[in-house]
């Protein structure tokens, strides 16, 4: 989240970012755990920053079948004179399954789709995820300058997402974090108190209603054993305990700090708890932290402020990009302090089979990497699992697939309409390599299959594209489609 607010002024597509064998770390003080030794066979790593084509900061990271997704806010240059964060604007959520290859899903919110809003001022957001709903929490500045909390939604993670119309009423702060304990969901976010003409940076909790939208009950603020919470909590569960981690952005050395607790409310750090610190001040910028677990490891994400970016423009602490290291535990459960490096983390295998999907195999419709058109995941009668609607003139969506074989292939469309169905083109990277006509089937759960003979080359994570052409407005739901040998 944006920090250091004392300092003063000084369309996007799909990308799939990969990484790459690298090597070298930061060096570490005494009291952080080693560094792994490594073996003399290279590893495939993410390297750090995992986001380089934007200045994508505040990572928000969650995992929701198979794979790993990553909400960033975006550094744009400052729109006025009052704060280098003024301009952030347009969020975007990037994916992965193996922690090394990040697809960039695109711009999924921005302040021009905020009605009772102003322009920038989109901060650290926070997702959530309830049944087939997406949500994002979102900190921005109303029409009168005051910070509020908006909420958006999206019927996939990858977005994008449509605004809910109106903040949350009656609270004002930034950096939401939404932790889901069973069917329970509690909105965390950091406020500010004036006391004797000093500012105080006061963390606030409170359950959510079932709407998602409103509290359920009074905020409630949190006590964590210390008095440096600035901003950026971020809450997980690990077993019975409960970890309120958060920032203090004008620690010197370190930044990122928890305590531990019995209770999403707190309190964290009292008698019989753990308290410290866990992430040291980022090279550049200012700590600002997601944790989580993937494929039996954990992982720091966090933000750098010392990265050029292609344009040759150097990064600072208002010009950040995402980075991730390992977590470890201490054995009495407290957290070791995480070692920044320029290596990043290990390539892995998705523990819920989110790797890429095969061909010759089956591929279900809802697990797309990106879209465009406002293609949603629905539930649909009939459908194998789920499918995927809304599907109008210029829709598409794309699929990484692991291709094993150069030649012909044919793919098989299990679809429905009521209206007079459409065209679906099929691309491979850049390339059209096939087209099928599917007609009306006379409903939206009337399912039928077509198919298409498309020529496809060999290749591991290959782009393919589904595009959609047709009069009027809806064409089709899609369920899946197989691909064959020929």
């Amino acid at each position: 989240m944006p920090s250091r607010r004392r300092l003063l002024a000084a369309a996007v597509g799909a990308v799939t970012v990969f990484g790459m064998a690298v090597a070298g770390i930061t060096s570490a003080s005494a009291d952080q755990q080693q560094a792994p030794k490594t073996s003399t066979a290279a590893a495939v790593t993410s390297g750090n920053p995992i986001v380089k084509n934007i200045r994508g900061a505040d990572p928000d990271v969650h995992v929701w079948d198979g794979r790993v997704w990553m909400y960033t806010s975006q550094d744009r240059p400052p729109i006025d004179s009052s704060t280098n964060y003024s301009g952030m604007d347009g969020y975007h959520v990037f994916s992965s399954t193996d922690m090394v290859n990040w697809t960039d899903h695109g711009e999924i919110l921005h302040s021009r789709d905020v009605s009772w809003g102003s322009r920038g001022y989109m901060w650290a957001p926070g997702a959530a995820r309830k049944g087939t709903t997406n949500y994002l929490f979102y900190p921005h500045k109303d029409k009168n300058g005051t910070w509020r909390i908006g909420v958006a939604t999206a019927n996939s993670p990858a977005g994008p997402f449509a605004d809910s119309g109106r903040h949350i009423p009656d609270i004002s702060g930034i950096d939401p974090m939404v932790l889901q304990d069973g069917s329970n969901y509690y909105l965390y976010w950091s406020g500010w108190k004036n006391e004797g003409g000093h500012t105080k940076h006061i963390p606030y909790v409170a359950k959510l209603k079932s709407n998602m939208t409103e509290l359920a009950e009074s905020p409630r603020a949190v006590d964590y054993g210390a008095t440096n919470h600035k901003e950026g909590i971020f809450v997980f569960k690990k077993g019975t305990t409960y970890y309120f981690t958060y920032t203090d952005w004008q620690g010197e050395t370190d930044q990122g700090f928890w305590a531990t607790g019995s209770s999403p409310y707190g309190p964290f750090g009292g008698a019989g708890q753990l308290k410290g610190a866990v992430g040291p001040k980022p090279a550049g910028a200012q700590d600002h932290h997601s944790i989580i677990r993937y494929a039996d490891k954990w992982y720091y994400f966090y933000h750098v402020g010392n990265y050029t970016n292609a344009a040759g423009e150097p990064g600072a602490g208002y010009r950040r990009n995402a980075s991730v290291d390992y977590l470890h535990f201490r054995t009495d459960g407290g957290l070791k302090k995480v070692v920044h490096t320029t290596t990043g983390v290990n390539k892995v295998t998705s523990p819920d089979g989110g790797t890429p999907p095969g061909a010759p195999g089956r591929i279900q419709a809802e697990d797309f990497t990106s879209q465009t058109g406002g293609v949603r995941i629905e539930t649909t009668a009939g459908a194998d699992g789920r499918s995927i609607g809304y599907l109008t003139d210029g829709s598409s969506v794309s699929y990484e697939v692991d291709i094993t074989a150069t030649g012909r292939h044919q793919m098989t469309f299990r679809y429905a309409s009521a209206a007079a169905g459409g065209r679906i083109g099929v691309e491979q990277g850049q390339t059209q390599v096939g087209a099928t006509t599917a007609a009306g089937t006379g409903g939206w759960t009337a399912w039928r299959t077509v198919t298409a003979d498309v020529d496809l080359k060999a290749g591991t994570k290959q782009r393919v594209t589904l595009t959609f052409e047709g009069d009027g407005g809806y064409l089709i739901n899609l369920d899946r489609f197989d691909i064959v040998r020929r």
